[in-house]
C-alpha cells in the first residue's frame, strides 16, 4: 500500500484549490474502511458458526464458497476506491498503483493453510489483520484532515544572475597576429 501512502502525502499537502480532491479522497478512504469492516463481519460470521472442518490445505474449504465470494467482491470494491484515491493525488502516486495489483486490501480466503493452522485460526488472523488495516486507514484519513494545504502565494522574484569574475575581452574587428617564430 505504498502508493496509498504516497497519495495521502500528496493530497494532505496539496494546494488549497484541490479541496474537492481532498474531500473525495476522504470519502473514498472511508469507503475502504467500511469495506474492511464488512470483511471483518464475514470472517466473524464464520467464527460464530464455523460448520464442518475443511481439509488441511485451503481456507476456502473451511469457510465455504459463499463467504469466499463475498470477500472477493468486497476486495474488488475496496481496491477500486484505493485506485481512485491514488488517481486523485495525480500522476506521482497514480502510476505506482499498477505495481501493487497483487496486494489485497481485504484478507482473502484463497491462501493455503500454514502447517498446523486450522480454518478458525486463519479466520482469527484475518480478523486481526483487517482491524489493523482499518486502523491504518483511519490514520490516513486523519493525515488528510490534519494536513494543511499550501496557500497560493506570489512567485518569488528571481535574482539577477551573478556576474562572473572574468570578463570576456572586448573584440574588435581585427584578428590578432600570431607571434613570430624564432
Amino acid at each position: 500500500m505504498d502508493s496509498l501512502d504516497r497519495a495521502v502525502e500528496l493530497i494532505s499537502r496539496g494546494k488549497a484549490e484541490r479541496q474537492k480532491q481532498r474531500v473525495e479522497a476522504l470519502a473514498r478512504l472511508e469507503a475502504v474502511a467500511k469495506e474492511c469492516q464488512a470483511a471483518v463481519q464475514v470472517w466473524q460470521g464464520y467464527l460464530d458458526k464455523p460448520g464442518a472442518p475443511g481439509d488441511r490445505w485451503t481456507i476456502l474449504s473451511w469457510i465455504g464458497p459463499e463467504r469466499c465470494k463475498q470477500l472477493h467482491d468486497i476486495n474488488l470494491r475496496a481496491k477500486e476506491n484505493v485506485e481512485a484515491v491514488c488517481r486523485l493525488a495525480g500522476p506521482q502516486a497514480g502510476r505506482f498503483i499498477a505495481l501493487e495489483e497483487k496486494v489485497d486490501v481485504v484478507e482473502m480466503a484463497y491462501r493455503m493453510l500454514k502447517p498446523g493452522e486450522s480454518g478458525a485460526d486463519a479466520a482469527k488472523t484475518a480478523v486481526r489483520r483487517q482491524q489493523e488495516r482499518i486502523d491504518y486507514l483511519r490514520g490516513l484519513i486523519q493525515r488528510i484532515r490534519a494536513g494543511k494545504p499550501e496557500e497560493k502565494t506570489a512567485a518569488p522574484k528571481k535574482s539577477a544572475p551573478a556576474q562572473s569574475k572574468k570578463k570576456p575581452a572586448a573584440r574588435s574587428g581585427k584578428k590578432k597576429k600570431a607571434p613570430a617564430k624564432k
